[in-house]
């Protein structure tokens, strides 16, 4: 019986054996993956996948502790990343080189024995607020050489283990007041090599810090550095040699060679706004932001004068109070004020340019406010007009009035003036010139005799024969008479000018009643000159003229009255001509 219980209990050892170093060696095959070697390493299970080409994290056994993927290219941690893939052991984890641009808040969520992280030399400019919420164990985070330029107020959660910080190589400008304070158990901070220009007390007010390195900034050494600069000396906390960069005034110095005194900020003046419209009678109020250390003394100037109570006949109260805010990081608490000025009953001597001016040991700033008021717009009172404007509006309107009708009368006798030339009389002789007998063509018609090319004006003696054309020759008087003539009607107008002479015609003769002579075609003209006008020169086509006995007559050129043959004349019937033209 003793036997059989011997060997059952060796039964079960050996079951037992053989199933604890089955399970104990599964964490060691990693043939799975090529880049991956897993092997014990200071007592802790190690997986080491460096240098390869891995996109994510590998999906390894869960007993896993340490985790080397550095020099791969992640580039990113997704959500939950290692908690989806069951490595919820791990203690140490190594992302340096992986090229990480961006991690998300919770990519290391639920590892909760996590002590140390590495994510240093990758491209992460933004780190996740509470990045490392769930990560409590967390002893050691290293973000060195990232392009981080900020870290904002509460930036880490709270993680009581944490004992390092390492952001050494960044290109930090600005730490804001509360971004470390969820870390009471930081002692060492590493913020070499980056780009801060001064840091705040406050921020720093850390009961376990021990070690700091500030090594490589471009301190500027004013008013915003003082206070932390004092206390770094005094509490030991690091063993280099600080140097200041700006201003220049202090450019090279050592930290602790240059007096807190001497660590000024010049004044700095904002206005609230730039124009202030107000209305006379009412209250106006403006300010400006004053800034500076030591405390700048502030002036009101008025179009650049100094003003006083009494400079303006206006009521003014100013008030100075200083800004309590924390969040402003880049000023020393209790450096802010707000300068305001009250016009309680506004006048027209208030408006103009308002400067406010801050001086102090470190210098001096101004700011402009323009005060306007409303335009001022006068009416002026409509009252009647009295007998002197009235007399003045009528005299000027009958001298518009006369004016105009001058001119219209100027206008009208130069128009016609150029239509009816003057009249003029003739002389004795003139009129023995213009005294003509008019012969008449028989064999031509009214239309060929208004043509100028079928007659001719010829010389004719006292003695010539009358014509045979049933009239006796028409003597004709041309009268200079004054005054206008209306024009002769159609029947009586021929092609021929004759120019602004009315001819009146007394006809004696033989004919019957309603017969007159041709008379469309005869004048007295222009002395006679030499001019051919038709295919056959037959004629002198100079028209009729009067001859030196004082006659004109129609004549063909060298004819005589023996050779002309007398034909008898077309008589036209006209109806009787106006009085004015024909007299009988």
């Amino acid at each position: 019986m003793s036997m059989r219980v011997s060997w059952a209990r060796w039964y079960w050892i050996v079951i037992f054996t053989t199933c604890t170093a089955r399970t104990a060696s599964d964490w060691l095959d990693c043939a799975h993956i090529a880049t991956c070697r897993c092997k014990w390493s200071s007592g802790k299970k190690t997986a080491t996948c460096a240098s390869g080409d891995l996109r994510r994290p590998p999906s390894l056994s869960s007993d896993i502790q340490v985790l080397d993927l550095h020099d791969n290219p992640l580039r990113n941690l997704p959500q939950e990343v290692f908690l989806n893939i069951g490595l919820l052991n791990l203690q140490r984890l190594n992302l340096r080189a992986t090229k990480l641009r961006s991690i998300h808040a919770d990519a290391f969520l639920e590892l909760r024995i996590l002590v140390e992280v590495d994510l240093a030399d990758n491209d992460l400019a933004v780190l996740p607020r509470d990045i490392f919420r769930g990560n409590e164990r967390l002893r050691l985070v290293v973000l060195s050489n990232n392009p981080l330029t900020i870290l904002i107020s509460d930036q880490f959660p709270t993680l009581p283990h944490l004992r390092m910080l390492l952001l050494d190589g960044c290109r930090l400008r600005t730490i804001q007041t509360n971004a470390l304070r969820n870390l009471k158990s930081l002692e060492t901070i590493d913020l070499r090599r980056n780009q801060l220009t001064f840091l705040r007390l406050i921020t720093f007010s850390l009961p376990a810090l021990k070690t700091m390195s500030l090594s490589g900034n471009p301190w500027r050494c004013d008013c915003r550095l003082r206070e932390f600069k004092d206390w770094f000396l005094e509490s030991k906390l690091g063993t280099e040699e600080l140097v200041c960069v700006e201003p220049s005034t202090q450019s090279g110095n050592k930290w602790r060679n240059v007096p807190s005194e001497k660590m000024a900020c010049p004044p700095e003046v904002k206005s609230s706004t730039l124009v202030v419209r107000a209305e006379i009678g009412l209250a106006a109020t403006f300010g400006c932001w004053v800034h500076g250390v030591p405390k700048p003394s502030v002036t009101w100037l008025l179009d650049g004068v100094e003003i006083r109570n009494s400079t303006i006949d206006c009521d003014m109260e100013e008030t100075d109070t200083v800004v309590e805010d924390d969040t402003i990081d880049d000023k020393v608490p209790g450096s802010v004020r707000w300068v305001n000025i009250t016009l309680l009953n506004v006048t027209s001597s208030a408006a103009g340019e308002w400067t406010c001016v801050a001086k102090s040991m470190a210098g001096e700033s101004r700011a402009v406010i323009s005060l306007v008021l409303p335009r001022s717009q006068t009416a002026t009172a409509r009252t009647a007009p009295g007998i002197p404007q009235l007399l003045g509006v009528v005299f000027g309107a009958l001298g518009a009035l006369a004016c105009l009708g001058f001119i219209a009368a100027v206008a009208c006798w130069q128009l016609r003036r150029r239509t009816v030339p003057p009249s003029r009389s003739f002389t004795d002789q003139e009129k023995r010139l213009i005294d003509a007998s008019v012969v008449v063509s028989c064999d031509r018609s009214i239309a060929d005799m208004a043509s100028p090319c079928d007659f001719e004006l010829t010389e004719r003696s006292i003695d010539d024969q009358p014509r045979g054309c049933g009239f006796d020759p028409v003597h004709i008087t041309i009268e200079g008479t004054p005054g206008a003539f209306p024009p002769p009607p159609a029947e009586f107008a021929v092609p021929v000018p004759y120019g602004n002479i009315f001819i009146s015609v007394q006809v004696s003769g033989r004919g019957e009643p309603g017969k007159y002579p041709d008379l469309l075609s005869g004048g007295a003209t222009l002395p006679r000159r030499s001019r051919t006008c038709c295919n056959a020169p037959a004629y002198d086509n100079m028209g009729p003229r009067v001859t030196a006995t004082g006659s004109s007559t129609w004549s063909l050129p060298g004819a005589s009255s023996e050779n002309i043959e007398i034909s008898e004349t077309p008589v036209l019937t006209l109806p009787p001509p106006p009085p004015e033209f024909v007299s009988l």
